[in-house]
């Protein structure tokens, strides 16, 4: 089916072309030119152009080698008075109208040619509107993602600044906490060292109470001991 379709379709209108043009787009439902790049009605039109001043240059050459020939009526000797008599009038007229048989083909493919280039430059100031109008909406999105970026930008600095600022504050608060508990660790060690004098000082007075106990148990024992010799001694001997 795809050579099928290969084979309907036309051939390129470029001069000397055999190629067949590129298959209907949406875009150009009816193209006239095949794939390659210089094939386009510009280029169609300085082919023709370009065939043409050849031909020119080959007739001004051929009156160069043939000087005795008559020379070829230009196109402005039709405007001549057709009442022109004379034995050269016929000749004229005829080689004028082999002229515009001849060219008449190359002036009706030049006109389609305008015609096709009207066309195309419709068409190439739609893709420019389009385009213009797709650069402007980019451009719009552009301005929206900067000033989207810039808010996000500002929002970023505020928050970065707020951050740090917290930060600072928690770094005073941490510095604060920290000097707070070297002084306690410090009363703390102080009063460590207090208690550990207060229990030596509870060890001696321990020590004195063991000693002023000792001292009264033996001064409690040898004061019983006096008494109870005291108390033979003034006792009255027995009645024998």
């Amino acid at each position: 089916m795809t050579v099928g379709a290969v084979e309907t379709l036309p051939v390129c209108a470029y001069p000397d072309c055999a190629n067949h043009a590129e298959a209907p787009t949406p875009g150009d439902p009816a193209p006239r030119y095949c794939a390659h790049p210089d094939h386009n009605a510009l280029g169609a039109f300085r082919r023709f152009r370009a065939k043409r001043q050849e031909r020119k240059e080959a007739k001004k050459a051929a009156k160069t080698m043939a000087p005795s020939a008559p020379a070829a009526p230009e196109t402005t000797q039709a405007a001549e008075p057709m009442a022109q008599t004379g034995p050269g009038t016929r000749e004229d007229l005829l080689t004028l109208m082999s002229r515009l048989a001849t060219d008449l083909p190359v002036y009706i493919e030049e006109l389609a040619i305008i015609t096709d280039s009207q066309a195309a430059e419709a068409r190439i100031e739609t893709a420019t509107k389009a385009s213009a109008q797709r650069t402007l909406a980019a451009e719009q999105r552009t301005a929206l993602a900067e000033e989207a970026a810039e808010q996000a930008v500002a929002e970023l600095d505020k928050a970065k600044q707020g951050f740090e600022e917290e930060t600072e504050r928690i770094r005073e608060e941490t510095a604060q906490q920290v000097a707070d508990v070297e002084f306690v660790r410090a009363e703390l060690e102080r009063y460590r060292e207090r208690v550990a004098q207060l229990e030596q000082r509870l060890d001696g007075v321990r020590e004195e109470a063991d000693t002023a106990r000792r001292e009264r148990a033996e001064l409690a024992l040898h004061l019983e001991r006096h008494h109870t010799e005291h108390a033979a001694c003034a006792a009255p001997a027995p009645t024998p």
